[in-house]
């Protein structure tokens, strides 16, 4: 037999057995499940949450200490681990949490929740749960609902710039924790940003700085970037927030001459005599204030900023 015949009958051989061979391997259909597949998120500060987990109904069955039995590990859903992540480093009931993401398993009881944020996020439920690679337990004090919920649902609630109440609600029950971003991360966020495209412009400096008035947050920071703003760009604007932050960081001398500078500069500039106004305000001179809100008053056309205008003179006097 020579090498073309050979070849020629090992080609042969393959194609036959090709077909049966292939037909024996185990293929899965993706088909629609019975607990949908179902995502919530939320961003605090610049920090965002997420979950992904399986929702499951109660269809008139005994949920608590039935279907979920007490006092066992569960996968908090249905299907694959729920999975939980947080793209900064938070505190989950004041105990820290790393950024990352995790697989949630819970411990029901009666009176008690023990609520499990696992390393280990890519297994099925809970049936290889290892307890030595925990991230974090917290013990919770579930609550009792009006509303059945018939689906599982993870909610959020109470929003604040550095806070959230969450909570696993199902067959009347609501297990609830506190999720807390400190200031400090999202400032750190901020601050990593003058890295990039918004260094190049005023803009950028400003609303950093403005952020660091209005949360009270970093003064001395904001004091820095409002500077940095008005190097790019003297206007009213940037000037009129330099002074307000050289007043709070105990800089009156230095705010009362951006004030100063406001008035003369852009003497027909109603925000101009506006902004004066504010740092007048904040340096404890309601006089001065007074009057330059009146200046800036007189100098707008728009009849909603007149009333608002007035509204604020109206308040000092």
């Amino acid at each position: 037999m020579n090498k073309l015949t050979f070849k020629i009958l090992v080609f042969a051989l393959l194609g036959t057995f090709a077909i049966p061979v292939a037909a024996q391997l185990p293929v899965s259909l993706n088909l629609p499940q019975v607990s949908p597949k179902e995502t919530r998120s939320l961003t605090i500060g610049l920090t965002t949450i997420s979950f992904e987990y399986s929702s499951v109904a109660i269809r008139d069955r005994e949920i608590w200490g039935g279907l979920v039995p007490y006092g066992e590990v569960w996968r908090t859903g249905a299907n694959a681990n729920t999975l939980f992540s947080v793209t900064d480093d938070v505190f989950i009931n004041g105990e820290p949490l790393s950024a990352g993401e995790y697989a949630i398993h819970t411990i029901p009881n009666k009176d008690s929740w023990t609520i499990i944020f696992s390393n280990f996020s890519t297994a099925w439920g809970s049936y290889f749960y290892d307890e030595s690679e925990d991230a974090l337990r917290i013990e919770v004090i579930p609550e009792e609902m009006n509303s059945a919920y018939e689906w599982m649902k993870f909610s959020f609630e109470n929003y604040t710039d550095t806070s959230a109440d969450i909570s696993l609600k199902w067959a009347g029950l609501k297990v609830p924790f506190k999720l807390e971003v400190p200031m400090e991360v999202t400032f750190r966020n901020i601050e990593n940003q003058f890295r990039t495209l918004p260094a190049f412009s005023w803009h950028g400096w400003y609303q950093g700085a403005d952020y660091t008035l209005r949360k009270n947050y970093n003064l001395e920071k904001g004091l820095e970037w409002a500077e940095q703003a008005v190097r790019r760009e003297r206007n009213p604007q940037t000037v009129g927030l330099l002074g307000r932050l050289q007043v709070v960081n105990g800089d009156k001398e230095g705010g009362l001459k951006s004030a100063s500078e406001l008035t003369k500069s852009w003497k027909d500039n109603w925000r101009a005599h506006f902004s004066a106004a504010e740092i007048y305000k904040e340096a404890g001179d309601n006089k001065k204030a007074i009057k330059a809100y009146e200046k800036a008053r007189d100098l707008t056309e728009n009849e909603r900023t007149k009333n608002q205008l007035q509204s604020r003179i109206d308040a000092l006097k």
